[in-house]
């Protein structure tokens, strides 16, 4: 038996989200996140992936595969494309993969928890 319910319904209680809450976000009807966690429907592959990213956990954790959720998600690389940052209507900033992990070496390097940085914005992007 899949260990998805459990977990998806465990994942989103930690969050101290509402069914229909997470509905909003997942861009679904509150109905599909109680039949997921009652087993009664399983998401479809581009829903999991979403699913794994917000709750920034492994598919394989979802899955039951592994029981250690905080394992990363993305390990290689990021692909060689330009990333666009705007900070304000004057300054906006074109930067590649790899500009962009220095970066993030450089504000870990000063103390500054990255991790935490991106977990905040990217909930304040919600």
């Amino acid at each position: 038996m899949s260990k998805f319910p459990d977990r998806h319904k465990e994942l989103r209680k930690k969050r101290e989200l509402l069914s229909k809450d997470l509905a909003k976000i997942m861009c679904v009807e509150p109905a599909t996140i109680s039949n997921w966690e009652k087993g009664n429907r399983f998401p479809k592959d581009d829903a999991l992936i979403k699913i794994a990213d917000y709750f920034h956990c492994s598919i394989d954790y979802l899955l039951g595969r592994t029981d250690d959720n905080l394992k990363d998600i993305y390990t290689g690389n990021l692909p060689p494309q330009t990333i666009t940052i705007k900070i304000d209507n004057e300054s906006t900033f074109y930067l590649t993969a790899k500009e962009v992990e220095n970066i993030i070496r450089q504000l870990d390097a000063v103390g500054l928890n990255v991790n935490k940085l991106i977990e905040s914005a990217k909930n304040k992007s919600l």
